[in-house]
């Protein structure tokens, strides 16, 4: 993770991009304005807890926030370490009985 001032510089310009002050962006993720002060002024490191509401309320990638990256994961790669589905369970096909 980088520091928590390169953390803290990334979370004041995605509010300020926002256009929201602290009070509104904190209560917006849940959390209490000095909590999210002190993220924002690099004396509290980001939690995973509040990335990860960040990520959902804003569609702001966690990479992003806690490392600055920008680019993604090969789609392939991700597709080859992805657990494969169950198959589909098939019901016993029955035989009929002739009378």
């Amino acid at each position: 993770m980088d520091t928590d001032m390169e953390v803290s510089n990334r979370l004041a310009a995605l509010r300020e991009k926002l256009k929201l002050d602290q009070v509104t962006f904190a209560k917006s993720l849940g959390i209490e304005k000095n909590t999210y002060n002190a993220y924002e002024r690099g004396k509290r490191p980001l939690t995973i807890e509040t990335a990860k509401k960040i990520r959902k309320k804003y569609g702001i990638s966690v990479d992003w926030l806690l490392f600055g990256d920008i680019g993604q994961p090969n789609y392939q790669f991700l597709l080859s370490i992805e657990a494969p589905p169950e198959p589909a369970k098939r019901e016993p096909v029955r035989k009929k009985r002739s009378a």
